[in-house]
């Protein structure tokens, strides 16, 4: 089983390799058969394919991922980490989620839940490209539920098979 250190590794490993729109580099931290639920509540996406679709889609929008400290298990299986996770497309959005991921023996992820909700979701004033990346600077307000919820869903919806948007690069 990994130790608590390859653990930690891992999710710092996958914030850098989604910045870098590293998709290959990313799903190799993934078992072929990872469940991998985002947010939970919403059917988990199962396996490499459907992974390499939403991931290919965060890449498009313009994610950019600051992991928290992360906290592992006595069990030598899990990892936890909270996030700030940018996105530039279909508008500038800053999720606050907390990530946790079961890895198997070989320090693979072989699930992964993120918690988040319409309130953990800030809509971005600015359009400022330079801003969207780097939350420390991007000014946000608190979203209505409404718009938040509708932003949240758009997001998801997109997850679910949309295309790259025209000029959006990571």
């Amino acid at each position: 089983m990994p130790d608590e250190a390859t653990r930690k590794k891992m999710v710092v490993d996958y914030a850098q390799r989604i910045n870098a729109g590293d998709i290959e580099g990313v799903l190799d931290l993934f078992t072929d058969d990872i469940v991998f639920a985002d947010p939970v509540g919403r059917p988990p996406m199962v396996g490499k394919g459907d992974l390499r679709r939403h991931l290919e889609l965060a890449v498009s929008c313009g994610t950019y991922e600051v992991p928290g400290r992360p906290v592992t298990s006595m069990d030598d299986r899990f990892v936890v980490a909270p996030s700030t996770i940018t996105v530039r497309w279909p508008r500038p959005m800053t999720f606050r989620v907390v990530g946790v991921v079961e890895l198997d023996e070989n320090g693979l992820g072989r699930r992964v839940d993120a918690f988040w909700g319409v309130t953990d979701v800030t809509m971005d004033e600015t359009e400022n490209p330079g801003n969207a990346g780097n939350p420390e600077t991007a000014e946000t307000t608190e979203p209505t539920e409404d718009a938040a919820a509708d932003a949240a869903e758009s997001a998801i919806e997109g997850s679910a098979g949309a295309h790259r948007p025209e000029g959006i690069r990571a």
